[in-house]
Order: structure tokens, then sequence, then C-alpha cells
């Protein structure tokens, strides 16, 4: 990908790199958050744009908890290749940090 991408580029990688996180491990809004260094509004607004990439994402609740106490999961990565974005994670990281 080209040293500045567009604003376009930028929000494909952002839902890439969120999906890549939210594969590798338990994650929440909070820890999604915390982990990727953006804003909480940025990633619900990408977590919730997923779909149009293809990317089938649901909020998981904890059987027995309050409202909100859970993480996400992937059911469904449509034409997008899990094993590439896992490899492809620090880059994604790299690139979006590069372009704030």
């Amino acid at each position: 990908m080209k040293a500045h991408p567009s604003k376009a580029q930028r929000a494909f990688c952002r839902k890439l790199y969120l999906a890549g996180l939210i594969a590798s491990g338990d994650h929440n809004l909070t820890t999604l958050s915390d982990v990727s260094g953006m804003p909480r509004r940025t990633v619900q607004d990408a977590l919730a744009d997923l779909g149009d990439i293809g990317i089938d994402c649901q909020f998981e609740q904890q059987e027995g908890q309050r409202n909100n106490q859970g993480c996400y999961r992937i059911s469904d990565w449509g034409p997008i290749d899990p094993q590439w974005v896992a490899r492809q994670l620090t880059q994604l990281a790299a690139l979006l940090t590069a372009s704030d």
C-alpha cells in the first residue's frame, strides 16, 4: 500500500486490523480501543461497518453477566483471508499509526 493511503484505504485497513485483533483473542470495545489506540467511537463505527467488506462479526454476551459483558467473535470472514490478516497485523497497525 502506498505511503499516504486515501481515507477509504485507511478505513479498509482499520476494519482489517480490528478483525485481526478480534480473531487473536477475547476483545470487547474497551480492549479493542486500548490495544489499537483508536478512539472508542472510531472502533464502534469500524465494527458496525465490517459487513461492508463481507466480515460477519457479532458481540457475544457472557452468560449471567450484566449488559455489554462479553466479546466480539467473527463467524464469517467472507472474501477476506484471515491468515493473511493475521500475518499483516503489525504492518496494518503501522500504516494506521503513520497516517493519523
